[in-house]
């Protein structure tokens, strides 16, 4: 008869878990064409893009190599800079 998975055996896969995910390289957000978008759309870019800068965080703290830090630092840069773009013109196109 196996015995149940104590709490702290459940605990610890959570957090071996958590470690894994966060030591893969996040893939950038998918942004909306800013002279079609909608709100929704603008707001799911919105989030999508805020959980990226955040895995991307948790990736920096991985044992990583100066490049791929490099690389992860320039693509949230990109990231955040075309969203930027995105949101400037949405708000163009919505006031005109």
């Amino acid at each position: 008869m196996t015995k149940p998975p104590t709490l702290l055996a459940t605990a610890l896969l959570l957090v071996l878990a958590n470690i894994t995910l966060a030591c893969d390289k996040p893939a950038k957000p998918e942004l909306p064409d800013p002279e079609t978008a909608v709100t929704p759309q603008m707001v799911k870019a919105k989030n999508d893009v805020k959980a990226f800068l955040a895995n991307a965080e948790a990736y920096l703290k991985c044992n990583i190599s100066t490049a791929q830090h490099n690389k992860m630092v320039d693509d949230m840069h990109e990231v955040a800079d075309s969203f930027n773009a995105i949101v400037r013109a949405y708000k163009t196109r919505m006031s005109g």
